[in-house]
């Protein structure tokens, strides 16, 4: 008995957040049976972690004309399987690894004949021993109506219309994150991060191909480390006095006790949530770099702000609603977003 055929639909996607759609096409074998299915299976595997498996179903559509019988190719979008397997990643501000997800594709056929279960062979795929890499990121909605099966030259869209301004510091080094490139000889590659020590003025030598100005680091001036949608670290560097609040949750309850004329009942506050929430601002930008600081940055799901040396644990919550561009106002482009801290406490030693 023949097995089934998988194969990628629309192009074979190169990261994890991204539609990952795979056609099976039947080999016919159930069309007089009842209950006549695909079952996909997939074997999926992180980086230093177990193996997991997720089990797909799909109906096979059968079409009858007449005399003849034939059967239309189903498809599954494994995608959901493949970012679960992604989730279980934790990445570290300073760990500058990342992880690959293998995995591979087995499906087979079944239909129920005169009460008892029947299965094609089973179809294997990428080949019998073979396994699909991918890459924790996602392309964007345009890079992929453009080309399906497109890749980023690099992992940072960090746009290159100006140089970005970045704070050095001479009691210590502080260094800039610059992904590396994604592509090599039309062969995706596995995310790499340089750092470039930030030098004064513009970078000269081997660090020139940053696009980089570096300047003094102000007294309120903070770095911000993240994993952009790429799945990789960048930092960027954010000065001026931040506005700060905090928003602390009390629940009020009554202490019940049998009251005497020297003792009685009181009340009792629980206090907690003490969380620091930073308001910060982009700074002056070009249209690029406001349009990145949008759709990028502030859709950051890991980042930590570098307070006292120590990096601190926080998410990026934007506005409700962000003026991208109006032209009626002739002002500088400029971002305003929100930093909430991760810890409960001061951030600051």
């Amino acid at each position: 008995m023949s097995a089934p055929v998988i194969q990628p639909y629309g192009g074979e996607s190169q990261f994890i957040g991204c539609p990952a759609v795979y056609q099976i096409t039947p080999t016919g074998s159930g069309v007089e049976g009842t209950f006549y299915r695909v079952k996909l299976k997939v074997k999926a595997n992180l980086t230093g972690k177990e193996d997991a498996e997720f089990d797909f179903s799909n109906p096979v559509d059968v079409v009858r004309s007449g005399s003849s019988v034939s059967v239309r190719p189903a498809t599954f979008d494994v995608s959901s399987a493949l970012r679960a397997v992604a989730e279980r990643w934790q990445p570290q501000p300073e760990t500058l690894t990342y992880p690959v997800v293998t995995f591979y594709l087995e499906a087979v056929e079944e239909w129920m004949m005169d009460g008892e279960v029947h299965n094609s062979e089973t179809a294997r795929y990428p080949g019998s021993t073979g396994n699909i890499e991918m890459y924790i990121g996602t392309l964007t909605d345009r890079e992929r109506m453009a080309n399906p099966i497109a890749t980023p030259a690099r992992y940072t869209r960090k746009p290159t219309t100006s140089p970005e301004i970045c704070f050095y510091d001479g009691s210590y080094t502080v260094k800039h994150l610059y992904p590396g490139p994604t592509v090599a000889n039309n062969n995706i590659q596995a995310p790499s991060v340089s750092e470039v020590i930030i030098p004064a003025g513009r970078p000269t030598g081997a660090s020139a191909a940053v696009n980089i100005y570096g300047i003094p680091f102000p007294e309120n001036g903070y770095e911000i480390r993240f994993i952009n949608s790429l799945g990789v670290h960048e930092n960027i560097f954010v000065g001026g006095l931040p506005a700060k609040d905090v928003d602390i949750t009390t629940e009020e309850y009554a202490l019940s006790k049998k009251e005497t004329l020297t003792q009685f009942s009181r009340s009792l506050v629980d206090k907690q949530n003490d969380r620091e929430t930073w308001h910060l601002s982009s700074g002056a930008l070009d249209k690029a770099w406001a349009s990145w600081y949008v759709h990028e940055f502030l859709m950051v799901k890991y980042a930590w702000i570098k307070v006292d040396g120590v990096f601190i644990p926080c998410h990026v919550i934007p506005a409700e609603t962000i003026v991208l561009e109006d032209p009626k106002k002739a002002q500088p482009y400029e971002v305003q977003f929100s930093l909430k801290m991760d810890i409960n406490g001061s951030p600051l030693l």
